[in-house]
């Protein structure tokens, strides 16, 4: 290990593995394209730890081609932020000068991935924060393989190959929320709306088309626009798919012209992958016309006479029997 002094005034120390240079932060910028799009839940307290204990560890930085300046390579913007803002309030070079780790320049992509992959082990990132970052990452390992549309697999071992794990399902998710959803429910999706969120959505957007493919004259760019200008309707930090749901249910029902209950129950079908079964229709015979009715209360008669004769007996007389003694009784 060897220690030295750059032309440019730099200190430099050079290990077998790692360039630690001291460094001034007017010469380091924040890593512009940063998964975490919001600020740092916890930047009050990290502000608090760097006034008073200093930095604790170095930032990692890099070089891009030509450039005269450094960016961070691996996180640490929040920590580069309130270094600059530390030393302007106080004016302590002790927060202007600071370890730095220099690593190699490897490709755009890689950059990005290292801020994703540390963003997301703290775990501060959304789901379209992770969703933006892997579709940047897409379009730059694209640029840098020369190729053109990537597939899903192919991403996937990509981003294994330089540090990040995620599978081909979870691609396709983010996929749909970056493309589609993004533009329609922005306000959601920052709030937080999830990946079962995302996945229930395009669940229903999926089964509604279907339904309204087999209920409605309108054609499919009908109904895209009637799903953009519900989800647009229902975006906002308190989302709610149940109402979402709900309004494509009355919109399908009205344009099909068939009961609100129909729908919701082939739809509910459609989301879960089963078919609906409709019981064969069985009509009522016709009531009797004049001829046999007056046949059928004849025998109602009959019926009823005999009920009543069975009623008498009921008091233990049989057929033909009487009481001799009744025989002279005088009326009163």
């Amino acid at each position: 290990m060897s220690t030295h002094q750059s032309d440019s005034g730099l200190d430099r120390e050079i290990t077998d593995d790692a360039e630690v240079i001291v460094l001034d932060v007017s010469r380091i910028n924040s890593y512009e394209r940063n998964p975490r799009r919001s600020d740092n839940p916890e930047y009050d307290r990290i502000k608090s730890s760097i006034r008073n204990n200093g930095l604790d560890q170095p930032l990692v930085i890099t070089q891009r081609p030509q450039a005269t300046d450094y960016i961070v390579r691996a996180g640490g913007n929040t920590r580069l932020k309130i270094l600059k803002e530390l030393y302007a309030e106080t004016g302590d070079s002790s927060f202007t000068r600071v370890p730095c780790v220099l690593t190699p320049w490897q490709g755009e992509s890689e950059v990005l991935v290292a801020h994703l992959r540390e963003n997301d082990l703290r775990g501060n990132l959304t789901f379209i924060d992770k969703a933006r970052a892997v579709f940047e990452a897409r379009r730059f390992i694209e640029q840098e393989l020369g190729v053109d549309d990537m597939t899903n697999k192919d991403l996937t071992t990509k981003l294994r190959e330089i540090g990040y794990g995620v599978g081909e399902s979870l691609i396709s998710q983010m996929s749909y929320a970056v493309r589609v959803l993004l533009p329609l429910m922005p306000k959601a999706l920052e709030s937080g709306m999830g990946s079962h969120q995302v996945v229930r959505i395009r669940a229903l957007e999926r089964a509604a088309k279907t339904l309204w493919g087999k209920h409605c004259t309108d054609s499919d760019a009908t109904f895209n626009e009637v799903f953009a200008a519900l989800c647009r309707r229902y975006d906002g930090a308190e989302w709610d798919t149940n109402a979402l749901q709900s309004a494509i249910e009355n919109e399908i029902a009205e344009e099909a012209e068939e009961s609100l209950h129909t729908i919701r129950v082939n739809l509910d079908a459609e989301i879960k992958g089963r078919s609906v079964v409709v019981p064969e229709f069985v009509p009522i015979k016709e009531p009797p016309g004049p001829e046999n009715r007056s046949k059928s209360e004849g025998n109602a008669a009959a019926e009823e006479a005999q009920g009543n004769a069975e009623e008498s007996n009921a008091g233990g007389l049989e057929p033909g029997e009487h009481f001799p003694e009744l025989d002279n009784a005088q009326p009163a």
